[in-house]
């Protein structure tokens, strides 16, 4: 269904209606894959301790087959895929808009200290992914006792 600014015949008009009724611009959420790589979509929260990083993110209905958890250095990569919701088989619905976005998606993090990449821990709870990233033992601070004579 085409939009229209102005209902007249002004050739600047047309051309402005044009632009603004062309799928690049207003693309639905199943197309932004091809257009926008809807696979680096993933809002992640990251908090930090002298333990080590606790990244947070909100991955409602995938399970813990559905994600993938790497390190590699100091770099932390979550990925994973979601899958487009059924649609119906009737030929007479026409979809007045999707936002659900869906295919694979991946981000990685690069940390700024060492990592202990053999402990990382990760927990999937009621749609949210928990990763627990410690810090290598040597970045971490230590407590040095001061010794009298």
């Amino acid at each position: 269904m085409a939009r229209s600014i102005v209902l007249h015949n002004d050739p600047f008009v047309k051309v402005i209606n044009r632009y603004f009724n062309n799928d690049f611009f207003r693309p639905v959420a199943r197309e932004w894959q091809a257009i926008r790589g809807v696979g680096s979509r993933l809002p992640v929260d990251i908090y930090t301790d002298n333990d080590g990083y606790t990244f947070v993110a909100l991955v409602p209905g995938l399970n813990a087959d559905d994600l993938n958890v790497e390190a590699h250095g100091n770099v932390v990569k979550i990925g994973g895929e979601t899958f487009a919701p059924a649609q119906t088989s009737e030929e007479n619905v026409t979809s007045l808009r999707s936002e659900i976005g869906f295919g694979k998606f991946s981000r990685s993090f690069e940390l700024p200290e060492e990592i202990d990449a053999d402990k990382i821990e990760a927990r999937l709870e009621k749609g949210t992914l928990t990763v627990s990233v410690p810090k290598a033992e040597s970045v971490k601070p230590r407590s040095i006792k001061v010794k009298t004579k």
